[in-house]
Order: structure tokens, then sequence, then C-alpha cells
């Protein structure tokens, strides 16, 4: 008899060997659809986040800098300001140079003015780091105008759709990323399996899988919402802990659980 069903999982997998025992040996399909709608339910909190915060900079952070930004006119590829240059747009309250516009030449890079970006006469040449930059070909541009209130304009019209457009894609994304993480953690689990001498399906250690995935996906969006993000290592961490929660699945289906003894009460009636 089935004990355990999906809504246990976020919970139970932290801990409960029946849990991995049940679900490796009893549940029927491969739990991607259980992925998918957790998945759902974590990025809701997330892209409320991502959203408040983005609210945030059109509101507060973006107006002071854009409306520095002059009229820009690109003609067939090349670039015109009406105001001198070169011009600079600076990060408020500070004398840090956010972009520079340069059509005369005179500047060459942005490592030049320590800026982050550099508009020149037909192209503009972003800083990837304090030794590269990447450019950007502006030739095919035909005609195009805009200024800093135009900008503005696209940052509140993106503010209003971001979560419907992100969200899908964001979760898509996400969904596939974690499919593929399934289907390699399943194939490393037929090595716990022979190791354990029990005979687990793919199909079983893809269930599995999706379990012992699930307590750090929890974890890493719990640490999202708080702003904790660990370093550069964590990705090592998660996976050795998933790989964990994966041996212990499998260990507890190579396992017969303690079968309950019923307490046997002799009959005293008389015949």
């Amino acid at each position: 008899m089935k004990k355990f069903s999906i809504i246990h999982i976020p919970v139970l997998s932290f801990f409960s060997r029946d849990l991995y025992r049940e679900a490796g040996l009893s549940w029927k399909g491969i739990c991607f659809g259980y992925l998918f709608l957790f998945l759902a339910v974590c990025w809701i909190p997330m892209m409320v986040k991502i959203n408040l915060g983005f609210a945030g900079f059109v509101k507060n952070d973006a107006p002071p800098v854009l409306e520095q930004v002059p009229e820009i006119t690109i003609t067939d590829g090349q670039v015109s300001i009406k105001e001198p240059q070169p011009y600079y747009i600076k990060i408020p309250d500070t004398n840090n140079i956010l972009a520079v516009i340069d059509t005369t030449g005179s500047i060459e890079s942005p490592h030049d003015v320590n800026a982050f970006c550099l508009l020149t006469k037909n192209s503009i040449i972003m800083k990837e780091s304090n030794f590269e930059t990447r450019t950007y070909d502006l030739s095919q541009v035909k005609q195009l105008t805009f200024s800093g209130d135009d900008i503005m304009k696209l940052l509140h019209i993106a503010k209003k759709f971001l979560f419907i457009i992100l969200y899908p894609i964001l979760l898509l994304i996400s969904y596939v990323y974690r499919i593929i993480q399934a289907l390699i953690f399943a194939a490393i689990g037929l090595l716990f399996a022979s190791l354990h001498r029990v005979s687990l399906s793919y199909g079983s250690l893809l269930r599995l899988a999706v379990v012992a995935m699930t307590p750090c996906m929890i974890i890493k969006t719990v640490l999202g919402l708080v702003g904790f993000y660990l370093s550069c290592g964590a990705g090592l961490v998660y996976l050795l802990i998933t790989l964990a929660y994966l041996y212990y699945g499998v260990n507890a289906c190579s396992q017969t659980p303690a079968t309950v003894q019923e307490l046997q009460v002799p009959d005293h009636t008389p015949s």
C-alpha cells in the first residue's frame, strides 16, 4: 500500500528512508511531472523578488543615470550627438564614469577613462574585465534615434511585463537543466545499485534522482530569497549533497523494512 505521494517529497526527502524506498520500488513513472510543478512553485517567490528589485531599480537608480543620456542618432552605422565630446555619463554622487560617448577618436578604449562602456563613431566597446573588451559593430544600423527618456519608457514597459515574460523562460530553462541533471544522476545511480547488489531499473533511479535533488533545490531557493550566495565552490557542495542523498536512497531500496509484529493475546474464553 502506498504511504507517500509527491506532496511529501519536499519535506521527507531530507530524512525519510521509507520515502526513498517507496519511490524507488513502488512508484510508477519518472517524477518529471513533480519536478516541473516543484520548480514552478520555487520560481514564484524568486520572480517576486526579481520583480521588486527591478521595480526599485527603475524607480530609484535608473532616472539619475538616464537623465544624463543625450539624444543619440545612428545613421548608416555612424553615431552622432549634438553635445561637445567626449561626453561622459557618470554614476550619481560619484566621479566614476559609467559610459563615454566619443566619435572623434580621441578615446580608443573604455580603459582609457576607466569607463564601463564607450560609444564611438561606429561601434560600442564594452569593458569585460580589467584586461579585456568586447566590440559591437553598428554598421548594420540604418536609422535609429533615442535618448534617456526613450530608454526610461522602455524600462517602465519592461517592469509591467517582466513577470509574465521572464517566469516561463526561467522555468523552462531550469526544467531542462534539472532533467539533464536527473539523467546523469540516474546513470551514476546504476553504479550505486551495483555496489549494493540491488536490482533497480533506470526509471526507478530517475525517480530516486529527482527525490535526491529536492533538498538542494530547496536550499538554493531559500538562500536566494534571503540574498545569501555561497562561493564559487557551491556547485561542488550541492553536487556532493545530491549524490549523498542518491546513495542514501539506493541503500534504502536495498534493505527490507522491518516488519511490524502484531501482539497476539491468548484467548482465555472458557469453552
